[in-house]
């Protein structure tokens, strides 16, 4: 497994879709997102508040809620465009120690806006890194998307590449 840093959500100009970005090393891996996640992502990483919680912060809540830590989330899988993710949870007892793991199915777009809120690692399988990933260079020189239209600041066939 490889860890990922989220660089920022996207509007390319070529897709009708956000885009969020992550980076391992000098490798990309764009993944679309619905404007919902999207927006869902920018807010987590401006850590701007909302009046009453938003539905990843409500995925939080219930987390501390039940003792449970969010671990990292893992990106695992790319089958006909589409990818997969899983939370790794870790729920805890009374007494602070570990009672279960779990893996729970989720869009990567929702795994990582919660992710986000909750700083944890983001993790991909490198098999998905090798199909899916740019190299670096797409960027230009002052650090914008090559083509790149504005920042996202808002359904499709999301978490496709």
């Amino acid at each position: 497994m490889l860890e990922l840093k989220v660089l920022g959500v996207s509007q390319p100009n070529e897709h009708p879709y956000p885009v969020v970005l992550l980076q391992h090393e000098s490798r990309i891996l764009p993944i679309l997102v619905g404007l919902a996640e999207a927006s869902a992502i920018q807010l987590g990483l401006t850590k701007e508040k909302t009046l009453r919680p938003m539905t990843h912060d409500l995925v939080c809540n219930l987390l501390a809620g039940l003792r449970a830590n969010l671990q990292s989330i893992t990106i695992y899988r790319l089958e006909k465009d589409t990818f997969y993710a899983h939370l790794n949870v870790e729920q805890l007892n009374g007494q602070g120690h570990v009672e279960q793991v779990l893996r729970i199915d989720s869009r990567p777009s929702d795994a990582i806006a919660v992710a986000i809120r909750m700083e944890c690692p983001i993790f991909v399988a490198e098999e998905v890194m090798d199909v899916a990933a740019q190299d670096a260079s797409i960027f230009s020189s002052d650090g914008e998307l090559e083509g790149e239209g504005e920042d996202f600041e808002g359904d499709s066939n999301e978490d496709e590449f």
